[in-house]
């Protein structure tokens, strides 16, 4: 039976499914409800018969109380009685004769009374003594319970019969009211397959009202919203490494040919490979920096960092940086302002010394190996704030708008010729937005300042 159900249920519609199970509800209940009122009326209907059963008896005892004889002489038509006297002789009857054939056991019931059966139908009977000064008497009473029968018979079909109606009824308006409830979502079903079949960028209609469709509707368009997001994003990421990696490929692919042609020269040769290796370089560190750009703009929450968090990441950049600097004219420094003892930020560990890191670095490759760098890590109400300060040349006012964008450089001191891809203020930025900071930047007339505010939230 079990596994009947789980073959053939989940083959069903939904609508199926809810009418299938209203049918059932539907039919317990009514089978119940009608079950109970049987038995009611089964219980009046006896009542009943046991009340007319004394009524009919009563008039002959009060009259059998007050003189024998006239009693023996009383009409008794349409009753079923008996009289027996205190000899034990039947006096009077108008019991049918199937009773008058077992008067004797008759005579032992009481006055309780009890169904007695006969081939010819059941009877309801009672045997009630009577007291006079000549003895005592006993007044037998009897009635059919065929009518009753009859009417219970006739009561059961029809309960039967409206129980079927009433199921079929319930049955067809949990159909026609699951189908009217779940016509909304068929449109919605066929409007994202006709979306999904056209690619078009158009959202779903939201039904009116705030029931659970809208709010399905409304679910359904941030789902796909955000996957349209992240295929915006891997087709920019593609764009962008065809378009980045075409030119390093083509120079590298040049200075193989030119190891090739040199292969006779040692010192060449030994120069073009040298070459060919700085472009390979070049080109792992681009494809990595693409790969953490696309991580970073996954919709993954990032885990939570406490204040003593960023301050260990502020002085691991700043000593990083000092060991790779060692013996330049360049000054590397940093400055705790405040304490934090309970906010936490929505940033990692590793990506926030990922993002100074990159900040320390361009500061530096931007002084060429003279002037100072200070990372600046303050707590404020609203949360962190970082500063990555220099003193080299700043930044064009017009491309700092433009800064952020992937693979974008400024044509100064701070371009490419430190061999950079273009990336890494960008994933900075991308850092910064997947933990729901700001970043900006500004020239200060003695370098370029960067200040990034984290938002701080209590554990």
């Amino acid at each position: 039976m079990i596994r009947l159900r789980r073959v053939w249920l989940p083959a069903l519609s939904i609508r199926a499914r809810i009418t299938v199970g209203s049918l059932v509800v539907a039919t317990l209940l009514f089978s119940t409800a009608a079950f109970f009122f049987r038995l009611e009326v089964q219980s009046i209907l006896s009542e009943t018969n046991e009340t007319m059963l004394r009524n009919d008896a009563e008039p002959l005892i009060s009259e059998l109380q007050a003189n024998p004889a006239e009693a023996l002489q009383s009409a008794s038509e349409g009753q079923l009685l008996a009289i027996i006297d205190p000899t034990g002789m039947v006096r009077k009857s108008s019991l049918p004769r199937s009773l008058d054939r077992q008067i004797t056991g008759l005579t032992r019931l009481g006055q309780e009374p009890q169904n007695v059966d006969t081939p010819a139908a059941t009877y309801l009977v009672s045997a009630t003594p009577v007291s006079t000064d000549s003895g005592d008497w006993l007044v037998i009473a009897a009635r059919s319970q065929q009518t009753s029968g009859l009417l219970l018979d006739q009561l059961t079909g029809v309960l039967s019969l409206g129980t079927l109606i009433l199921t079929a009824g319930f049955g067809l308006a949990s159909w026609l009211l699951t189908g009217a409830a779940l016509r909304p979502v068929t449109r919605l079903r066929e409007e994202a397959e006709s979306l999904s079949t056209t690619g078009s960028s158009a959202r779903l209609q939201v039904p009116a009202g705030n029931d659970e469709l809208s709010r399905l509707a409304h679910t359904l368009n941030d789902f796909i919203e955000r996957l349209r997001r992240g295929v915006d994003r891997e087709k920019q990421i593609v764009s962008d490494a065809s378009h980045e990696l075409r030119t390093p490929l083509a120079v590298l692919q040049a200075q193989l040919e030119l190891a090739h042609l040199n292969s006779g020269d040692a010192p060449a040769l030994e120069r073009d490979v040298r070459d060919a290796s700085a472009t390979a370089a070049r080109l792992s560190r681009l494809a990595t920096n693409l790969l953490e750009l696309s991580k970073l703009e996954s919709e993954q929450a990032p885990p939570e960092t406490g204040w003593a968090g960023l301050v260990d990441e502020v002085t691991a950049s700043v000593d990083r940086a000092r060991v790779v600097q060692s013996g330049q004219e360049l000054e590397v420094v940093y400055r705790i302002d405040g304490e934090d003892s309970v906010g936490r930020y929505t940033i990692s560990p590793t990506n926030m010394g990922q993002l100074l890191d990159n900040l320390i670095s361009n500061a530096v490759n931007a002084m060429g190996g003279n002037g100072s760098v200070t990372v600046t890590l303050a707590s404020v109400a609203a949360g962190a704030v970082i500063t990555v300060e220099d003193t080299g040349p700043g930044l064009p006012d017009a491309f700092i708008p433009l800064a952020f964008d992937r693979f974008s450089r400024p044509d100064n001191s701070r371009s490419s010729s430190s061999g950079g891809s273009g990336l890494g203020l960008a994933i900075v930025h991308a850092i910064v937005e997947r933990a729901h900071g700001t970043i900006s930047l500004r020239n200060t007339g003695d370098g370029l300042a960067v200040t990034i505010q984290l938002p701080r939230h209590v554990a």
